[in-house]
């Protein structure tokens, strides 16, 4: 009898233990962070924002001079840090808007292709980033960047390549799960042969389409081997170049691949849990980075200081060698400004006032160098900037 007892005595021990442990038994809820990817609308220019899975942000570019509207764009969507920014290459219309993000927020790293260029936007994003003593890592094919949840590899620039900036582009991949990105930059196509040839992987679901859709980036090789489902291209309304071009369109087509645009659609906002891929666009102001509010009734017909925007422009963006341009700067309403001509041996400086046409000689142009010109005028104590160029024939 006693030795009955303690049999059951010892099952309900043993019963009791098991439903103790079924009962702690840790829960695991099925929880899928998400990933985010801004196609920022910059107009004629590149900016993208990456909002990691746990938290990180990553900024690629950062559009034209005028920065203003992407610091507004980035702060609409909360952002106080940015964990990561890239500098794909030195040209104005994707380094320009970096030094006001740079002052606007903190950052904490910064990466860039090892090449240098002279025009004033670059130099504006080396004293930024100087003024906020970092210092540039340096990118090039097989470097990691440390994101968590996600894996981030530089794929170019591969090699060196002279003067030519675009080719210079960092390339970066991202993967999340079994999603994936290619951010390309103005990637031209040698560059883009040298990223095949260098047996790196390339698929990718979605490319952001090199030069902004120039028939020399995106050529059907690069594209036959990233095999993407959609394409992204960020290029300004009605710009002057023609982008993008009709044969990368009918190439991304002959391909079947989707095709956003932010000059159609604004923003464009791809969001994935790693498994799959949704879509949201945001109009904006052409040209713009922040979508445009409803005005309300204002008792002068003056616009605010913050709406000005200052336009240069050239009578003539291919002259002959030892030719004349006439430069216009206008959009103020009134004041004096500053333009540099960057030519390929030196710099030169006019000072001059808004509105009034000025004729440039151009004798110490080269032939076939693209001449950017860096304009800024200050009103009211608010700096504003604009840029144009030309290549003497």
């Amino acid at each position: 009898m006693k030795k009955g007892l303690k049999f059951l005595l010892s099952l309900v021990l043993i019963i009791g233990l098991l439903s103790g442990l079924s009962f702690h038994a840790p829960v695991h809820a099925a929880t899928t962070k998400k990933m985010s990817v801004h196609y920022i609308n910059v107009g004629q220019g590149d900016s993208t924002l990456i909002r990691a899975p746990y938290g990180e942000n990553i900024l690629i570019d950062g559009g034209n001079i005028n920065g203003s509207n992407l610091v507004s764009y980035l702060k609409k969507q909360g952002i106080k840090t940015i964990d990561i920014m890239i500098s794909t290459h030195p040209d104005a219309d994707h380094i320009g808007g970096l030094d006001d993000v740079l002052k606007a927020f903190t950052v904490k790293s910064v990466y860039a292709p090892k090449v240098s260029h002279t025009t004033q936007a670059y130099v504006d994003f080396l004293k930024a980033v100087q003024a906020e003593k970092l210092s540039i890592k340096p990118v090039q094919k097989g470097v990691k960047v440390p994101v968590k949840g996600v894996t981030a590899t530089f794929l170019a620039p591969v090699k060196t390549y002279d003067k030519d900036l675009n080719d210079w582009s960092a390339v970066l991949r991202v993967v999340y799960n079994k999603k994936s990105f290619l951010f390309t930059g103005d990637a031209e196509l040698k560059s883009e042969t040298d990223m095949i040839q260098s047996k790196q992987v390339l698929k990718s679901d979605v490319l952001k389409v090199g030069h902004h859709g120039a028939k020399t980036s995106t050529g059907q090789a690069f594209l036959n081997a990233v095999k993407p489902s959609v394409a992204v291209i960020s290029v300004g309304k009605g710009n002057r170049y023609g982008h993008p071009t009709t044969e990368t369109i009918n190439r991304l087509k002959a391909s079947k691949v989707a095709i956003y645009r932010t000059d159609l659609q604004g923003h464009i906002i791809i969001s994935t849990d790693g498994t799959k891929l949704s879509f949201n666009t945001v109009a904006a102001v052409p040209g713009g980075a922040a979508p445009a509010p409803k005005p309300a009734p204002a008792p002068k017909p003056t616009p605010a200081p913050s709406t000005y925007k200052l336009v240069a422009t050239l009578d003539n963006t291919k002259p002959k060698q030892n030719g004349t341009v006439h430069l216009t700067v206008k959009g103020l309403p009134a004041g004096s400004y500053k333009a540099v001509f960057h030519y390929k041996s030196k710099d030169t400086i006019y000072n001059r006032t808004i509105s009034k046409a000025i004729p440039v000689k151009i004798g110490r142009s080269a032939k076939g160098f693209k001449v950017v010109v860096d304009v800024s005028s200050t009103y009211k104590g608010k700096t504003y900037k604009a840029q144009t160029s030309f290549v003497p024939q």
